[in-house]
């Protein structure tokens, strides 16, 4: 079971890495014109780095603790519990962007199958 939920993890990094890399990148829905670093939400004016960092964080400690538990480490299981518990808030948390903005429905997807599989794989991790 810890292989598949490695797994899970490792896909989920990957996903909010390109999904974010390419916002960021396109700036097609992004304010800007002050530098990509001071970054806005054109609706909200939102200042996106802060998001950025915790969205980044979240796939890097995904990526650990994914790594971790396919290769057996000491210490993975703790990560995982972290990683996954933040993957579960960012999605959730995510969700409210999307429902709040019918155009960015296309989003709800990673952010449901993140949100229940992160609450999938802490039952098994338990």
């Amino acid at each position: 079971m810890e292989i598949g939920v490695g797994t899970f993890m490792i896909v989920m990094a990957t996903g909010i890495v390109a999904i974010w890399t390419r916002d960021i990148v396109t700036a097609v829905s992004l304010d800007v014109s002050r530098g990509r670093w001071k970054a806005r939400d054109p609706r909200s004016q939102s200042l996106l780095l802060p998001h950025w960092v915790a969205e980044y964080g979240t796939a890097l400690t995904l990526a650990i603790g994914g790594l971790g538990l396919l290769l057996d480490w000491r210490s993975s299981r703790s990560i995982s519990f972290a990683a996954l518990g933040a993957l579960l808030y960012t999605s959730t948390n995510s969700l409210g962007w999307v429902l709040a903005d019918r155009s960015r429905i296309i989003y709800g997807v990673p952010m449901v199958i993140g949100t229940c599989g992160a609450l999938i794989c802490i039952a098994i991790l338990i």
